[in-house]
């Protein structure tokens, strides 16, 4: 009989796994990272990491989709910021650990 305690235990951890899915691609790892510092347009991203505008665009339509960004427009630019202060510090929690 497993004990109640480390069932709980599994539980949280598996609260865990779709965010560790989501930072495991090292563009998404990046983005987040980037934005940590502040709200960032797509172009500034995608110079930033110096990839492809349409595949950094996917990888802002994924987090936004699920739940980590919002983003707002101005004019013809779209600027990206993290929804959650939380998602700062645990940016930078794997920053000071690291």
């Amino acid at each position: 009989m497993v004990d109640p305690q480390v069932k709980n235990k599994i539980k949280e951890c598996e609260k865990v796994i779709p965010f560790l899915r989501m930072v495991s691609n090292t563009t998404r790892l990046k983005i987040l990272c980037i934005l940590t510092e502040g709200e960032r347009r797509v172009g500034e991203i995608q110079e930033m990491l110096g990839a492809k505008q349409s595949y950094i665009s996917q990888q802002l339509k994924f987090l936004k989709s699920n739940g980590y960004l919002t983003n707002r427009r101005e004019g013809t630019q779209i600027y990206y910021k993290l929804v959650d202060p939380k998602f700062i510090r645990i940016m930078k929690s794997f920053r000071d650990i690291l």
